[in-house]
């Protein structure tokens, strides 16, 4: 697709969608945006943008950035690494396809999904992320990992976190409200991992990078080894979590990448190649694959230029940044799979630094090369979800 046709693409978007949705109407009249203009690389800034805030449950907005009727909305996509005030954001079955289908893209270029036989989660059964969170305006809500998660489903999963029903009952019964314990499942952990060992199983274990830093570290400390995985095995972090907290988990210390990087290489045996970021967020329907890079000791991430578009802003004045290595806020540009409501500009919190506008000079990938380097909300890590038991070789005798 060339670059003509995005901006073209991008044009229409945000004459219709300002066309569909009120809320976003008196936005590009307060800035006297011309809708006449053509768009191109040098003035994507004058795009009016939604501000991550507004899908904030707490705001009260998210619904007012809907572009169709109500009745037409599948569900809420909801953050999942909140702190009690998720993002909501409503989408119809075909932009909740092309998000699908973008997230699939970066796991196959990636992480080899295709070749994947065996699918090692920190994450609740499906079942579970089923049954939450809950209606938001009369409407059901999921998280959207549990969406990224059935991109996987024809695939043989372990989840690692498991509901504790007893556990629940019992202070649900003390207490007067409902509250859901869960845990980690150290023997299925173990049980999976000798396995994929010993039968050279292609596999990939995923999710929260604190999880598995902490828990691989723990049992590598109580048994004095590790394991000797074949070529196949991969690792794919995403979502963050670098800080030690993520979602409702809370380390007490940060984790750097560098070490969790040898530290994993070694505890696996697999090289650094075998390790992939993703970069994504609830409120675009893009998503960003990455590598690691022993030059900036960090995961650099690559944008498909054919999909999107990247404007950074300064964090003290948002205009807008277009020199590399410069730290700014990102906001992310698309016309595609932001049909059901006012996604085609979004002003996220997520601090990135652009390397390269054109080419990984590592890998060779043509887009745009970044990495995150900070986000302007902190990480709390804490929610109404009690994880009892999350690392279950600490103290393993």
């Amino acid at each position: 697709m060339s670059n003509s046709t995005l901006f073209e693409n991008l044009r229409s978007e945000v004459i219709n969608t300002s066309k569909d949705c009120k809320f976003y109407h008196d936005i590009c009249v307060k800035e006297e945006y011309d809708f006449d203009q053509t768009v191109n690389e040098s003035n994507l800034e004058e795009i009016p943008y939604i501000n991550w805030s507004y899908f904030k449950a707490s705001n009260g907005q998210f619904s007012k950035l809907l572009r169709f009727p109500f009745d037409k909305l599948a569900y809420w996509t909801l953050s999942s690494s909140t702190s009690g005030d998720p993002s909501l954001v409503g989408r119809g079955p075909e932009d909740i396809e092309v998000f699908k289908n973008n997230f699939k893209r970066v796991f196959e270029e990636y992480s080899n999904m295709s070749q994947i036989k065996r699918l090692i989660l920190f994450a609740p059964h499906m079942r579970f992320m089923n049954r939450m969170p809950g209606e938001w305006e009369g409407k059901r809500g999921f998280l959207f990992y549990r969406d990224i998660t059935q991109i996987w489903e024809d695939y043989k999963i372990d989840y690692l976190l498991k509901f504790k029903f007893w556990k629940t009952v019992g202070y649900t019964i003390t207490h007067f409200k409902p509250k859901v314990f869960i845990e980690i499942d150290g023997k299925l952990l173990k049980r999976s991992l000798n396995q994929v060992e010993k039968e050279h199983i292609p596999a990939l274990i995923a999710n929260s990078a604190p999880l598995m830093y902490k828990n691989f570290m723990d049992y590598r400390k109580k048994r004095k080894s590790g394991f000797n995985m074949a070529e196949t095995f991969r690792v794919q972090t995403g979502g963050g979590g670098w800080s030690g907290k993520k979602g409702r988990v809370k380390l007490d210390y940060e984790i750097n990448k560098a070490d969790f990087i040898e530290q994993l290489s070694d505890f696996f045996n697999i090289p650094f190649e075998n390790f992939a970021d993703l970069y994504g967020a609830t409120e675009t329907p893009i998503a960003c694959g990455g590598h690691w890079s022993k030059k900036y000791e960090d995961f650099i991430l690559h944008l498909d230029k054919s999909n999107a578009r990247f404007v950074i802003r300064s964090i003290g004045t948002l205009e807008r940044i277009k020199k590399t290595k410069e730290p700014g806020v990102l906001e992310i540009l698309t016309p595609y799979g932001v049909q059901s409501y006012a996604g085609v500009a979004i002003l996220l919190d997520d601090i990135i630094e652009i390397l390269d506008f054109n080419k990984c000079s590592e890998c060779g990938r043509e887009g745009i090369i970044f990495r995150v380097v900070g986000k302007l909300t902190p990480d709390i890590g804490k929610g109404c979800i009690s994880f009892t038991n999350l690392f279950p070789f600490e103290k393993e005798t």
